[in-house]
């Protein structure tokens, strides 16, 4: 497979879904397999998070014009992956008391480093970095 992936997403539910699955394939084979250690999946945790926050979060109502799209980018350099998300929608300070929710960038820092949220003009960049390698024996098939 490709050191880089790149996966543009329209901006609808099924497209976590997807992210999850092109992550989960492209990090499974760097690490040399076609099976997700708990490594990899807490990557595409990672990712699936970001790519849901956006599509929630960024864009509203207004998303549902299928115009606007998430752009999913990872580079992968040895046993290291940098891994983005970015949107072209409106950044939204958090609220107050989140309630239940607002989790997402915490659960993004507990399984990966270097975690960046950018907010700009343009849209917003989720970026992060995370350690890959060969886990045989703690594999579990793909899903």
């Amino acid at each position: 497979m490709s050191p880089t992936l790149s996966v543009e997403l329209p901006v609808e539910p099924g497209s976590a879904g997807r992210s999850r699955r092109e992550t989960g394939r492209w990090l499974a084979s760097l690490c040399g397999t076609d099976q997700q250690c708990p490594t990899v999946e807490d990557l595409v945790l990672a990712v699936n998070e970001a790519v849901s926050n956006s599509i929630e979060h960024a864009y509203g109502a207004a998303g549902s014009d299928g115009a606007a799209t998430v752009l999913l980018r990872g580079e992968a350099e040895g046993l290291r992956v940098r891994m983005e998300v970015s949107d072209r929608g409106r950044w939204r300070d958090p609220p107050t008391d989140p309630g239940h929710r607002g989790r997402g960038i915490g659960m993004i820092e507990a399984v990966a480093e270097d975690v960046r949220v950018e907010p700009g003009p343009d849209g917003t960049t989720v970026s992060f970095r995370g350690r890959i390698g060969r886990c045989p024996g703690l594999c579990i098939p793909a899903s």
